[in-house]
C-alpha cells in the first residue's frame, strides 16, 4: 500500500511517530558519544586535571543540550548543541598542543562521530536539511584540520572515524525516513483488515443470536400451533403469539432486541434482576403450558450479567425440550455454585433418546443450548437413552 493511500489522520500520526523515532535515535547516538568521550578523558594520564574539569563541564552541558534538542526540536537548539560539541573538541585539542594520546584522540573521535555526528540522523527530511548536514560535516572536518594544522598521520584516523560516524547516522536517518512510511502503511492495512474481520465476526455472531432468539420464540409458538396448542391454555398461547409478533416487528425495523425485548418468553433481563425472580418467572411460564418445575440447590449464582443471561436462556431451552419431547409434566432443575463453576442439571423421567442419533442440523439444541453455553466459555453434557429419561448438565465458569 502506498503511503498516499493513507488517510490524513494516519499520515499525521505516522509522521509524528517517525519524528519521535528519529529524535530518540539521535539522542541515543549523541549521549553515547558524549559518555564515551567522558570515559576516554577519565583514563589515567589522558589530560591535566584543570583541563579535564573544563572538559567535564562542557560534556555535561553538551549532554543537556542534546537531550533538550531532541525533546524540543528547534533549529536554535541544534545550532547550540553543535557549537558546544565543537567547543568541547577544541577544549580537548588545544591543551594537548596537537599531541593527542589514546584518551584524548578517542574522545575527539567519539564526539565528532557521535556526539555531534548523530545530528545527521534528523537532517535528512528535506533538501535544505541535507545542505545543512553537509555544511555541518565540512565544518567539523575543517575544525579538526585547523586545530591539527593539516592532515598528518595522527589526525587521519580521526577524520576517517568521524566521516564514518556521520555517514552511518545519515544512512540510518535516510533508511528510517524511506522505510517507516511503508511499514506504517502495512500496519494500517493490517489494522483495517482486522477491523473488517471483527465487524464480520460481530455480524455473524448477531446473526446466530437472532436465529437463537427466533427459535426460542417464534418457532416454539408455531410448533404449539401446529399441534393445536395441546396442553397449553389459550390465554398463554395468545400472549406468547402477541409477544412474538412484537419481536418480529422490532427485527423488521432493524433493531437488535435484547432478551427482554422478546416479551414474556425471556421474562426478565437477568443482568438486572435477582436470579430468584427469573427462575420463578420461568416456573410460571412453563406451568401455564403444562410443565411443572421443581427447583433444587442454590438460588444465587455468581455469574456476570452476560454469562448469567446465556445460562438462563440455555436452561429455558432445555425445559422447552422437556415440555415438547419428554412426555412428562414434571422437570427437575438442580443449580449449584462451587465458587469456580456454575452448574445447572435438568432432569426428566421421560421417553429419552439416543444422543448419537440426533441430526447435526437440529438448530434448537445445537444453537440455543450448546452454542450459547460455549460462547459463555462453558460446556454442555447430555445423558439419555430410550425409555430412560434425559439429563442435561450445563457448566459455565465464573
Amino acid at each position: 500500500m502506498s503511503p498516499k493511500r493513507l488517510s490524513a489522520e494516519e499520515r499525521d500520526r505516522f509522521s509524528w511517530q517517525l519524528a519521535r523515532l528519529l529524535y530518540r535515535t539521535t539522542r541515543l547516538f549523541g549521549l553515547t558519544g558524549t559518555a564515551t568521550a567522558l570515559i576516554c578523558l577519565s583514563l589515567p594520564g589522558a589530560m591535566e586535571f584543570t583541563s579535564y574539569l573544563t572538559c567535564v563541564v562542557l560534556l555535561a552541558v553538551l549532554a543537556v543540550a542534546q537531550t533538550v534538542m531532541t525533546y524540543r526540536p528547534d533549529p536554535l537548539w541544534m545550532i547550540l548543541t553543535y557549537s558546544i560539541g565543537l567547543s568541547t573538541i577544541a577544549a580537548i585539542y588545544i591543551p594537548a598542543g596537537g599531541q593527542l594520546n589514546m584518551g584524548t584522540g578517542s574522545a575527539i573521535s567519539a564526539l565528532g562521530a557521535w556526539g555531534i555526528g548523530s545530528m545527521a540522523t534528523i537532517l535528512v527530511s528535506t533538501w535544505g536539511q541535507l545542505v545543512c548536514l553537509a555544511l555541518a560535516f565540512l565544518s567539523t572536518i575543517g575544525t579538526i584540520l585547523a586545530l591539527s594544522t593539516g592532515i598528518n598521520p595522527r589526525t587521519l584516523p580521526l577524520l576517517v572515524f568521524i566521516s564514518v560516524g556521520w555517514g552511518v547516522s545519515t544512512m540510518f536517518g535516510l533508511w528510517l525516513r524511506s522505510s517507516f512510511p511503508r511499514i506504517m502503511a502495512r500496519v494500517a492495512s493490517i489494522g483495517r483488515a482486522h477491523n473488517v474481520e471483527r465487524r464480520a465476526t460481530e455480524t455473524e455472531t448477531q446473526r446466530h443470536r437472532d436465529a437463537r432468539l427466533l427459535h426460542d420464540t417464534v418457532l416454539a409458538t408455531l410448533t404449539l400451533l401446529a399441534h393445536s396448542g395441546v396442553g397449553v391454555a389459550p390465554e398463554a398461547l395468545r400472549a406468547q403469539a402477541e409477544s412474538d409478533g412484537a419481536l418480529l416487528t422490532r427485527l423488521r425495523l432493524g433493531e437488535s432486541p435484547q432478551p427482554k425485548s422478546s416479551g414474556e418468553y425471556t421474562l426478565t433481563n437477568t443482568a438486572e434482576l435477582a436470579l430468584g425472580g427469573t427462575l420463578e418467572a420461568l416456573k410460571r411460564r412453563f406451568g401455564s403450558m403444562g410443565l411443572d418445575i421443581n427447583w433444587h440447590g442454590s438460588g444465587q449464582l455468581g455469574l456476570p450479567g452476560g454469562k448469567l443471561e446465556a445460562f438462563v436462556l440455555a436452561l429455558s431451552e432445555c425445559l422447552e425440550n422437556v415440555r415438547r419431547h419428554s412426555g412428562q409434566t414434571v422437570a427437575h432443575v438442580t443449580l449449584s455454585d462451587d465458587g469456580e463453576v456454575v452448574r445447572g442439571v435438568v432432569t426428566d423421567a421421560g421417553v429419552g433418546f439416543d444422543p448419537q442419533a440426533v441430526e447435526d442440523g437440529r438448530l434448537g439444541f445445537a444453537e440455543s443450548v450448546v452454542a450459547r453455553v460455549r460462547d459463555a466459555g462453558g460446556s454442555v453434557r447430555v445423558f439419555s437413552a430410550p425409555d430412560a429419561g434425559t439429563t442435561v448438565v450445563l457448566e459455565v465458569p465464573k
